[in-house]
């Protein structure tokens, strides 16, 4: 906010990318794996961030800096090495153009150390693709906002760390403590999210989610009766999946090992110690395309990172492109001789390859479909299923409209990591947090009252875990203590109330962010299909209509932003402490 000029282009020298980890990163509490990449997106225009696990954020923080900012461009390719708390700029040259494992294997041998730990960016990012990804540990993502092209608009391909530097911790006993009890808890009486998550990761809730219709079909346009029928839904899940596994793994740190390793060494399809496509990359490739077969969605997931591409953006773009295909806005011709129907899954890749590589139609969707839309025309923005540029994420606001609020409401629009009430709407999380700020751990998703405050107050609290350095599913699955950590790691006297007070800062900065920037709030708005408008004829949401508007309404009265033009009251900005920066 201090150092980005007002007004710059994202993709220029003056724009300002961060990354960085949190108070718990590396303090001995579990499932602190997550780091986040920041900047102006060239996505949305807006403030951009991502969040992701794995080993680097540790990593990072062991080399000594919290968190790195990068301004201006390099006169060349080039990457950062943290080394026990020096840092150097090296000759990345001959790493441009080199896919994301590559490039991670080539910085280790050419560095000789097996130990480091590498957040870097493939050609997508090379090529400015605005729904470029940062990729770590191989097949980890900091997928949206599109700073992956924030990096490569720098010439900055890879951020190295390595180092033995751990922060001061006031009590770490009690921190061990505090461990030792939440984990003893966790193992006699598991939550079902955690017993979900260790046994099968993200893919494990695919059918639950398809039973509930909170996964968007065909586009957003479809149903889980006719379109996507019960007799698909193992076909996209854990159960589809479970075979070609070769290993399950754990980020840093973490007890609930959601992560899974893959080989499918036949046909077209082939990959070897492969990620495994979680939850939001099946959806986006799955039922929103129609398609049920799992070996293509594991070499999509795999092509969007060696590649370097939000596999969410990817995945809705491909949809996109088959309903302009559909309707005539794109040919044959343009896609060169590739038949884009829905479930035509060997067309799908074939197109998705072409988005990796910025090749024919390719050049055209590998900004997403906001961008490609205004490219097409001819209606073609009938068919971008997007919020302020950023695709939607995979839940369904007319199954939990808090889904919805978050998504037209954050900062960051259409994400499915920010805070809301959904959570609650589908069940609760974190029984402990929710009761220290007052909050409902089960709530009524069609019944409106108080939903702005609650809003606002759960999107505080997500963005604190967040900027905590925590992983949302270490939190929501295990009874973890946060005040009790916070107090024994830095000795401050905390409680809820200054972690509701935190995250209301911190959502009010962002915005604040935004509108320096130009933002109204007719900016972000839902489109009408993903609202019910029309509604859906059959199945579970049949007639449902959801008034996201609304929604967003009460959240805005509850954090003291304008409705129609977002300014932030006075009192707010004075009571939250931010007069000296906004």
């Amino acid at each position: 906010m201090e150092r980005t000029k007002p007004g710059v282009d994202p993709l220029g020298p003056d724009n300002i990318f961060g990354i960085g980890t949190g108070p718990l990163t590396l303090s001995g509490v579990y499932s602190t794996c997550r780091f986040a990449t920041m900047g102006k997106s060239p996505l949305t225009g807006f403030w951009g961030d991502a969040n992701c696990g794995g080993d680097f954020a540790n990593a990072l923080k062991a080399s000594g800096y919290d968190v790195v900012f990068f301004e201006g461009k390099a006169e060349h390719p080039v990457y950062l090495l943290l080394d026990h708390g020096k840092a150097e700029i090296k000759d990345a040259r001959h790493l441009w153009g080199k896919d994301t494992a590559v490039t991670e294997e080539l910085i280790r041998e050419e560095n000789a150390n097996k130990n480091l730990k590498v957040a870097v960016i493939g050609p997508a990012g090379e090529r400015l693709s605005r729904i470029a990804a940062v990729i770590n540990d191989r097949g980890r993502a900091a997928a949206r906002s599109g700073l992956g092209a924030v990096m490569g608009s720098k010439n900055l391909k890879a951020v190295a760390c390595v180092g033995s530097m751990r922060p001061e911790i006031l009590d770490k006993a009690r921190v061990q403590s505090l461990m030792k009890e939440m984990l003893r808890v966790t193992k006699e009486n598991p939550s079902g999210m955690f017993f979900g998550l260790s046994h099968g990761g993200t893919p494990g809730a695919m059918t639950m989610h398809m039973h509930d219709h909170d996964v968007p079909i065909k586009n957003w346009g479809g149903n889980n009766v006719e379109d996507f029928p019960e007799s698909k839904w193992d076909s996209v899940a854990w159960a589809g999946m479970e075979k070609y596994v070769t290993k399950k793994y754990a980020c840093t740190g973490c007890p609930v090992a959601c992560g899974s390793l893959l080989d499918l060494e036949h046909g077209r399809y082939g990959v070897r110690d492969a990620h495994k496509p979680e939850y939001e990359t099946l959806a986006a490739f799955g039922p929103m395309c129609l398609n049920d077969n799992m070996e293509s969605l594991i070499y999509a997931n795999e092509l969007c990172n060696l590649y370097g591409l939000d596999t969410i953006s990817a995945g809705a773009t491909v949809a996109f492109a088959i309903e302009c295909y559909e309707n005539g806005l794109i040919s044959k011709p343009d896609t060169d001789g590739l038949e884009l129907t829905w479930g035509n899954c060997d067309a799908h890749v074939g197109i998705l390859e072409k988005m990796c590589a910025r090749e024919g139609i390719g050049d055209i969707l590998a900004d997403g479909a906001k961008w490609a839309a205004g490219k097409i025309g001819r209606g073609a923005e009938a068919f971008a299923m997007h919020a302020g540029g950023e695709m939607l994420a995979m839940h369904d606001p007319r199954c939990f409209p808090g889904w919805g609020a978050t998504y037209i409401s954050d900062s960051t629009p259409g994400r499915h990591t920010r805070g809301g009430t959904a959570f609650a709407e589908h069940g609760g999380v974190n029984e402990n947090a929710y009761a220290g700020m007052g909050i409902p751990f089960k709530m009524d998703p069609y019944n409106t009252t108080d939903k702005g405050r609650y809003h606002a107050l759960l999107a505080g609290w997500q963005h604190w875990v967040n900027t905590s350095g925590a992983c949302l599913f270490g939190v929501d699955s295990m009874p973890m203590d946060f005040v009790g950590c916070m107090r024994a790691i830095t000795g401050w006297d905390l409680d809820y109330d200054e972690i509701i007070e935190t995250g209301m800062r911190i959502t009010t900065l962002l915005h604040a962010f935004n509108l320096r920037e130009g933002f109204k709030p007719a900016d972000f708005r839902l489109p009408e299909r993903a609202r019910g408008n029309p509604p859906l004829e059959i199945g579970k949401l049949k007639d449902v209509t959801i008034d996201s508007e609304g929604l967003k309404t009460q959240f805005y009265k509850a954090m003291g932003f304008d409705v129609k033009t977002g300014a932030i009251e006075q009192e707010r900005i004075v009571t939250l402490g931010l007069q000296d920066v906004v």
